[in-house]
């Protein structure tokens, strides 16, 4: 099974989000992060976020389907980052069958649908890695069976749904990701919020 994933990152002013996509077989993992400014040095603390879901992927010893193994991670990059900054944390495993979103602070993960849209991360908390607050929460579910979108608040929190699931249903697929961060751009074309996005499709 193959799934595509385009990417899209822009920023506001010097960008602490992050966006990456890594593979292992027939498995794709999609992680964003968001490092807070004025705590710390969050664009660190992203990087060192996005640098461990990189060293999972390749530890074949990992596995990448099960939670609880990647609330480890979290949990070990959360104490990690104390004397470093803060960082939203978000992964999405898609595999054959099978769906594994674990999350930390307020990115989020949706799945558009022609008629719906569900929110994999709807009831997450939102502290973030490094704050020794976070609570890593885990969802799965069957395999992907629509559009994914994994983004940082960037968008989420200055793009309205109903605009967002515009774009996601009627672009062609390798558009979609830079049509959302343009759907985030003031009318003078600037952005609030620096943004990162995933988009992915079987």
């Amino acid at each position: 099974m193959s799934f595509y994933v385009s990417r899209a990152v822009a920023s506001a002013k010097d960008s602490q989000d992050r966006a990456d996509i890594f593979a292992r077989g027939d498995h794709a993992v999609l992680a964003v992060a968001d490092g807070a400014g004025g705590i710390g040095d969050g664009g660190r603390a992203a990087d060192l976020f996005i640098e461990r879901v990189r060293d999972a992927v390749l530890d074949t010893s990992f596995d990448l389907l099960t939670p609880n193994a990647w609330h480890r991670l979290f949990a070990d990059v959360d104490a990690d980052l104390r004397s470093i900054g803060e960082s939203t944390a978000l992964v999405v495993v898609l595999a054959p069958g099978m769906l594994l979103c674990t999350t930390a602070g307020d990115s989020e993960a949706w799945i558009v649908h022609a008629h719906d849209v569900e929110r994999l991360t709807g009831g997450s908390n939102r502290a973030r890695l490094g704050s020794g607050r976070a609570k890593t929460s885990s969802v799965t579910r069957r395999e992907l069976d629509g559009r994914l979108v994994v983004a940082t608040d960037g968008l989420f929190s200055h793009v309205p749904e109903h605009r967002i699931l515009e774009v996601v249903r009627g672009e062609r697929f390798g558009r979609i990701a830079d049509a959302l961060v343009e759907s985030a751009r003031l009318p003078s074309g600037d952005l609030c919020d620096d943004i990162a996005v995933l988009v992915a499709e079987r």
